[in-house]
């Protein structure tokens, strides 16, 4: 395998056979990289060797001093999270020599509904490569990734049938910056809900209402809605990083009072994510997020739709296979994993699970390297602390982490449930449709099921999830290895 052409990484190995079928070195994706701790980050476990014997407020100021710092060194905000500090760049300069992406972003969704975006975008793009002092500036570079991905996506999925190729125009920048970001060049969680909102109110919080898309496909309410609350969720769990990593250091000291206190503020946090979670059947109308919504976010692995995965034109003759836009892409949820140290080693969710960590930011799946390396695992110290001791406060820890456990339990039952909604159902309904009309052609049935029935199109593309996965059973098992980390 290849080694990263660049000092601050030059010992990470890098990977590719997570993106492709075979082992193909001619794979353009080689440059995702696996997770490292690079010279400019600190150590895992410098934070824990704070001494602890001082005065409490002065502890405090102290950790929370060195977390914050822990935090910004991978790109992790201490009141945002993972969202970027600075609200993210709504357009790249039109005086630049990208802003002939912009132009066509500016009138996207009336190139969807008139159908014609791949002539629009085969006629007016040329070729702009990304050279290396362009897009130097973090807010800029970001903006540019996102855009790529959405005139991508919106060329493969935008008009019948589905492109098997992305054209050279929008291939070769892209490669060209994921290698840059070390990220595969897909539309992923991140782009669409990490940099792709603005406030109208800069003194305001990340919230609905305050908060609106910079870009969609087809636009309309609840295409915008549905990324907005994702984004407001993100925000929402931002600082629970922080007490994860107080919890963290007070678990290494044996604090059991301090512990608990971490736990419970963790709680709080995740109660105020599910309330956001359940804004989405207000805001986001499943037949709407099913027919004009979902598709776009789709990817070319695991999809029925594209078998043969999707050529880059100019950059690679070797077709490549890459997940789409999915929820477990989200490195806030994966933080509430690693930090309860929930392990996803079912068949059904081991290998998606650990190649989602890809499609995160490069920062912030280092980030969650460290938060799991081996000496943090909170499960394994609240075990610990509470096997031998039967005390009021010990009592109050455990209850506190099942209380956490059980918050995550919840929010995964929720999910289940929002599935089933907007796209089980859907697909259901889609599939009656289809009985109805095929039943004025043919009454053949195999094993008792029409053959255009309920079993045929459960098993079809439109019964997975945009990241490919076919979708109950995969949200069922992480649910169910959740659940094993709870505490008797």
């Amino acid at each position: 395998m290849d080694v990263v052409n660049n000092e601050r990484h030059k010992d990470t190995v890098l990977r590719h056979d997570a993106y492709t079928d075979n082992e193909d070195s001619t794979s353009l994706l080689h440059h995702a990289q696996l997770p490292c701790y690079g010279p400019e980050l600190p150590h895992p476990s410098e934070y824990l060797l704070l001494d602890d014997n001082i005065d409490n407020s002065q502890l405090n100021k102290l950790l929370n001093r060195h977390i914050s710092r822990l935090l910004t060194s991978y790109s992790v905000d201490i009141n945002h999270g993972f969202l970027p500090p600075v609200d993210p760049l709504p357009q790249l300069s039109l005086s630049s020599k990208f802003a002939c992406w912009e132009l066509i972003m500016m009138d996207l969704s009336q190139y969807l509904h008139a159908k014609n975006i791949r002539s629009v975008i085969l006629s007016r793009l040329n070729v702009v490569h990304v050279e290396q002092n362009d897009l130097l500036d973090e807010r800029e570079f970001q903006r540019a990734l996102f855009v790529l991905a959405v005139l991508s996506h919106a060329f493969v999925w935008g008009e019948k049938p589905t492109s098997t190729y992305i054209p050279s125009c929008l291939a070769i920048p892209w490669v060209e910056l994921t290698k840059r970001a070390c990220r595969p060049p897909v539309l992923t969680h991140s782009l669409m809900t990490l940099g792709n909102w603005k406030r109208f109110d800069i003194e305001k919080p990340i919230e609905l209402g305050n908060i609106a898309t910079l870009n969609c496909f087809l636009s309309g309410i609840d295409e915008a809605n549905f990324y907005l609350v994702m984004t407001e969720l993100e925000c929402r769990g931002a600082k629970a990083l922080k007490h994860m990593l107080r919890a963290q250091y007070f678990g290494s000291k044996r604090k059991v009072k301090e512990l608990t206190s971490e736990l419970k503020a963790i709680h709080s946090i995740q109660e105020t994510m599910f309330a956001t979670l359940l804004k989405i059947y207000d805001e986001v109308d499943p037949y709407i997020f099913y027919n004009r919504v979902r598709h776009f976010l789709a990817g070319w692995k695991g999809n029925p739709s594209l078998p043969d995965g999707m050529l880059y034109e100019g950059v690679s003759e070797t077709r490549q296979f890459l997940h789409g836009a999915s929820a477990a892409q989200s490195s806030l949820i994966a933080a509430f994993d690693v930090f309860f140290d929930v392990k996803h080693v079912s068949e059904r969710t081991r290998e998606f699970i650990s190649e989602m960590r890809f499609y995160m930011p490069l920062k912030h799946r280092q980030f969650l390297e460290m938060l799991g390396a081996d000496n943090h695992n909170i499960n394994g110290i609240v075990k610990k602390l509470t096997s031998n001791e039967e005390g009021q406060q010990e009592k109050e820890l455990l209850y506190a982490y099942n209380a956490c456990i059980d918050q995550l339990i919840a929010f995964r039952n929720k999910h289940i449930q929002i599935a089933a909604l907007y796209i089980l159902a859907q697909t259901r309904k889609n599939a009656d449709g289809i009985q109805l009309d095929s039943k004025k052609e043919t009454n053949h049935t195999v094993n008792g099921n029409d053959i255009n029935g309920k079993e045929q199109v459960e098993t079809a593309s439109s019964a997975r999830g945009t990241g490919g996965t076919i979708l109950m059973p995969f949200l069922k098992a992480c649910r169910d290895e959740t659940m094993v980390q709870r505490l008797n």
